[in-house]
């Protein structure tokens, strides 16, 4: 069973993706860039661009029934790999805990200035007798 969960803003419709999707027990959640839904980047440094990413795929977790144990690999995208320290600093504080599989790619910059990660994640859960949003 395939399920689409939307964040509502009209990009996705427009270009064709999903916030997130489930499928059966896991929930692959979409590139999430440190940015509000004006399109302004929040955060001055990569520890707060990541906390306020973590933030945004937390919401798409609960709006999905999923909680930061779910999570079985995160993937950090960082413009500059010298900010690597900040970026598991915030990794660290939000999903240490679960102790996903994780990987931290170095790219290049983003296109719209002053963004320097993004996080997509994935979540798995036991769907035996659980009713879902």
């Amino acid at each position: 069973m395939r399920h689409h969960i939307s964040s509502g803003l009209p990009m996705e419709e427009r270009i064709g993706y999903s916030r997130a999707v489930r499928v059966d027990s896991t929930l692959y959640v979409s590139g999430t860039a440190p940015v509000d839904t004006d399109g302004k980047v929040v955060g001055q440094d990569t520890y707060e661009q990541a906390q306020y990413a973590f933030e945004k795929v937390d919401a798409v977790l609960g709006q999905a029934g999923y909680t930061r144990a779910d999570a079985v690999m995160v993937r950090i995208y960082l413009a500059d790999g010298a900010d690597f320290e900040r970026a598991m600093r915030a990794y660290s504080e939000a999903y240490g805990a679960a102790k996903p599989a994780i990987s931290v790619l170095n790219v290049l910059p983003f296109g719209l200035p002053g963004m320097l990660l993004e996080v997509e994640l994935t979540a798995v859960r036991d769907d035996r007798g659980a009713e879902r949003p």
